[in-house]
């Protein structure tokens, strides 16, 4: 078992603003991403002008769902981890998240030239993601006796 450290503590009023609007943000991520889902599910083929535009979109969708919904539940969390670290991976995991599935989904209907932003998101969903790990292992100066 792995023993966290104490983080319970109450975040800055700025913080705490902070990780309301990436709550807000992750809540319009997740809502956007079942009208996507719904969208590539019931469009008729012509509106995929891309081999493979379907699939695409339903993958932003995907990547969008799920990452929205973390961003939720890791501002929730917020008392437990890292609050600086919490919010410099959760602003990463929103943007990379903006980066990868508007693009990707943009590239589904014909629309090419933002779908080189694409593994540029992805890259930094894979970073914020060890940034939101780190939140969790390590102390901030202000907590340490």
């Amino acid at each position: 078992m792995i023993n966290m450290l104490p983080h319970d503590r109450p975040v800055s009023s700025r913080t705490g603003t902070c990780l309301k609007a990436l709550f807000a943000l992750g809540a319009v991520y997740a809502g956007l991403a079942v009208a996507c889902q719904a969208a590539a599910t019931h469009l008729p083929d012509v509106h995929f002008p891309v081999p493979g535009g379907r699939q695409m979109m339903h993958m932003a969708a995907d990547i969008a769902l799920w990452h929205g919904i973390a961003l939720c539940a890791l501002t929730l969390g917020s008392r437990q981890l890292h609050p600086l670290r919490l919010v410099i991976g959760c602003i990463g995991l929103a943007t990379g998240t903006a980066l990868f599935s508007i693009p990707v989904t943009l590239h589904g209907f014909g629309i090419l030239f933002p779908a080189r932003l694409a593994p540029s998101g992805g890259t930094l969903i894979i970073l914020s993601w060890f940034c939101v790990a780190s939140a969790a292992l390590f102390r901030s100066r202000r907590s340490r006796p």
